[in-house]
């Protein structure tokens, strides 16, 4: 039987960052992870079949159509997202220690935050790889006023602008967990990772002194180990690690694992332009801003190629095609909502099958049709001859700012809002599921995107990152001590 200090599951920022300060600080790691490495493929549809959740077409059911795009591979969803990084904003930290009686330190966090930043090489995106439909954004929020829009900060070493950040890295460039945190570990005797490896069974006989006895299982043989580990840290990211907490009846509150799921709904919106766009070079979230008046939204650059736009855009027949006959010209930016709307995840077939209930409320409705003018209107300032909607109704396409202006489509249903939700957080959330320093039973503790108290309105990766460090430091301190 192997033995070892820890045992983690899965690699994406909170089991990375976890797993390699353990490592660092002189425990012995197990990391198991359900996905396998990664290989830089020609065709982004490729890539989601192979490296997104249920290839790419995991969705949620109640007034929304949501896609809800997930990584399985070593590093998580780090491998598939756009690489952005902000910090936890600062008012979100100060509730979290009032709500917690100062056991969460803001203060604390927020130097966490700054260790981050250097671990993954956190720095501005440079002006040599901003795409053009950055540059033509850009431009348009000068021409309308709209202060503030930026180069956005992102996680990389040697970023060529190649526009897959989404599609797994081509040249290598972008800081995924594995390579800030797991790779410099590749022969450490003190870790080990299995990949294609799932979590089976936690013995019950061991929970009140903590899972001294973990079973995994080889997804590619269905051969069942035993490994015995001081303590176990869930990370299989806010959609699948309350699964375990259900099934395995962690904690007290136990039958809250899965509630209160934030998701920032998302969309994106297509213009065409008389010159080339070209938008596949250039980093496609580069550049980022926020409006007065919108504070729960924030708006950011996005790339989609042309063989998923092809089924993305809200058209059909000759409109489509005129669209993708010229998609050399066209360029895309997108938007996210800080959500006040809640969903509930279940498993009724299991961990590969959950079922997640959204309902978007009216104010998050009315937040997404008012940004999607904004990005329409910001377009039209940059000089676009059209622009798309990502709204399935007839009158989605426009020619110019005017009649977009005379166009009154604020009644639009969510069901009919195309979206996507990128940042899964809050459905095993600290101080409700577990207790502020992640535990959730003894010697179970959890780190990933479901321990996000709230809604953050920015890119997560580094408040999991943070967590991650935090978490590792106190169990290095109390479990090894």
């Amino acid at each position: 039987m192997e033995r070892y200090d820890f045992a983690v599951i899965g690699s994406g920022a909170g089991g990375a960052g976890v797993a390699a300060r353990l490592v660092e600080g002189g425990a012995s790691v197990l990391m198991a992870e359900k996905g396998g490495f990664t290989e830089v493929r020609p065709d982004a549809m490729e890539s989601v079949n192979r490296y997104y959740f249920n290839g790419g077409y995991f969705t949620v059911f109640g007034n929304v159509l949501l896609g809800i795009p997930t990584g399985i591979a070593v590093g998580g969803t780090t491998t598939i997202n756009s690489g952005t990084c902000m910090k936890t904003p600062w008012p979100l930290l100060e509730r979290w220690q009032e709500r917690s009686r100062g056991r969460f330190q803001a203060q604390s966090f927020e130097r966490i935050l700054d260790v981050v930043g250097e671990k993954i090489n956190m720095r501005r995106a440079p002006e040599s790889t901003m795409s053009r439909s950055s540059r033509l954004i850009l431009e348009g929020a000068r021409r309308l006023g709209i202060a503030g829009a930026h180069l956005l900060e992102r996680c990389e070493n040697g970023c060529q602008g190649r526009g897959r950040c989404c599609f797994i890295c081509p040249s290598g460039g972008k800081m995924t967990s594995y390579k800030a945190f797991l790779e410099p570990l590749r022969n450490h005797p003190r870790f080990h990772i299995k990949i294609r490896h799932e979590l089976a069974d936690i013995e019950p006989a061991h929970r009140a002194r903590g899972p001294a006895r973990i079973r995994l299982r080889s997804l590619d043989t269905s051969r069942v180990e035993t490994v015995e580990c001081r303590a176990l840290i869930l990370s299989a990211g806010a959609l699948a690690t309350p699964y375990f907490v259900r099934r395995f009846q962690l904690g007290r509150n136990w039958r809250l694992a899965g509630d209160g799921l934030s998701v920032h709904p998302a969309t994106k919106i297509f213009a065409h332009f008389d010159e080339p766009v070209e938008g596949w070079k250039g980093v496609p979230q580069g550049v980022g801003f926020t409006v007065e008046g919108q504070e729960r939204v924030r708006f950011e650059g996005v790339y989609t190629p042309p063989e998923l736009a092809a089924i993305t855009m809200p058209l059909e027949g000759r409109r489509l095609k005129w669209w993708m006959d010229r998609f050399g010209h066209v360029a895309t930016f997108g938007l996210m909502i800080q959500d006040e709307s809640r969903g509930r995840i279940r498993y009724p077939l299991g961990p590969g099958y959950p079922y997640v209930r959204y309902i978007m409320i009216e104010a998050d409705r009315r937040r997404m049709l008012r940004a999607i003018r904004t990005v329409a209107e910001v377009f039209f300032a940059a000089g676009a001859k059209k622009v798309l909607l990502p709204v399935n109704r007839k009158a989605n396409e426009f020619d110019s700012a005017r009649e977009l202006g005379r166009e009154d489509f604020s009644r639009a249903r969510p069901q009919e809002i195309q979206m996507m939700a990128f940042h899964p957080l809050g459905t095993c959330a600290m101080g409700l599921v577990t207790d502020e320093n992640l535990q959730i039973s003894p010697g179970i503790f959890i780190c990933d995107g479901s321990v996000v108290p709230e809604s953050l309105g920015v890119n997560p990766q580094m408040t999991i990152y943070a967590f991650a460090l935090r978490l590792a430091e106190h169990l290095l301190k109390e479990t090894l001590a």
